[in-house]
């Protein structure tokens, strides 16, 4: 595994990168499944770390958000990658041009989480378009547990008529099927089996689906389940898979974010496709 910290140097080495995995580091099984399926359908893989100040709303959540970069590393050099990029901000803004917020979807990331995060997605399209333009790779992989995140940047892809694929990994859970999250690490024990009434109620979305429940009633059931729970329920919407606007007859997902003291989580689960 070569590290790179100058982005200089990496584009001085001419690298020909095949897929890319964007992180913000503190690794966990569900990057590691990124990299497994990185490397079945590639060669010459690039893991970037890089903890994105504009994506975070709230100061002290960026703050406190877990840095583990040796560990990291040692696990990268397990999985026997071949580049690994921890770049810094002003060499990245250096080498690369930010996307104009004039082309924002709006009405894809001013909704859902965008809707309590404002400008998150926009920070997302903004860093992975300088990545982009940075590593040039043919593969972009990406975990389905931030669906809003994936369509965000297929969103970037098409706008700046960029020649990448868009790889999706599925959302990789813990016994108790609670999302594997860098956030996870700020939760006790007993956090984490709360936090795993969010994988319950997405679950329960999809068998009342299956059972002919209307649309509104499941989403009026789901919010009357969080009012007996230690989760704080800050949305849950069901929508069109393909466009994340409000669900139809097409292919479903169902979303949702809660809080368990400060620690936001998110999840999804597709409730109809075929």
């Amino acid at each position: 595994m070569i590290i790179f910290s100058s982005i200089k140097e990496f584009i001085d080495s001419n690298i020909k990168v095949e897929s890319f995995v964007p992180t913000m580091g503190n690794l966990h099984e569900g990057h590691l499944s990124l990299i497994e399926e990185a490397k079945e359908k590639s060669n010459k893989l690039c893991v970037s770390i890089y903890v994105n100040e504009n994506q975070f709303t709230d100061k002290e959540d960026y703050n406190n958000y877990p840095v583990t970069l040796d560990h990291d590393i040692s696990k990268l050099q397990l999985k026997n990658i071949d580049y690994l990029l921890i770049p810094k901000k002003e060499d990245i803004e250096k080498y690369s041009v930010a996307f104009n917020p004039q082309l924002e979807p709006k009405e894809l990331t001013s909704d859902l989480c965008g809707k309590y995060r404002p400008g998150h997605f926009l920070a997302v399209m903004d860093i992975i378009h300088r990545f982009f333009q940075i590593i040039r790779p043919e593969n972009i992989i990406l975990g389905q547990k931030d669906f809003q995140q994936i369509q965000s940047i297929r969103k970037l892809v098409e706008i700046c008529k960029y020649d990448i694929n868009i790889i999706t990994s599925p959302t990789i859970r813990n016994k108790s099927g609670l999302a594997l999250s860098s956030r996870n690490a700020l939760l006790s024990d007993e956090d984490k089996t709360f936090a795993c009434d969010i994988y319950k109620s997405l679950l329960s979305a999809k068998d009342q689906y299956n059972n002919n429940v209307s649309l509104n009633e499941i989403v009026n059931n789901t919010k009357e389940f969080f009012n007996e729970s230690n989760v704080e329920l800050e949305y849950f919407s069901i929508r069109d898979l393909k466009t994340l606007q409000p669900g139809n007859d097409s292919d479903l997902i169902a979303l949702i974010a809660g809080f368990i003291g400060k620690v936001r989580l998110i999840d999804n689960i597709i409730i109809k496709s075929d």
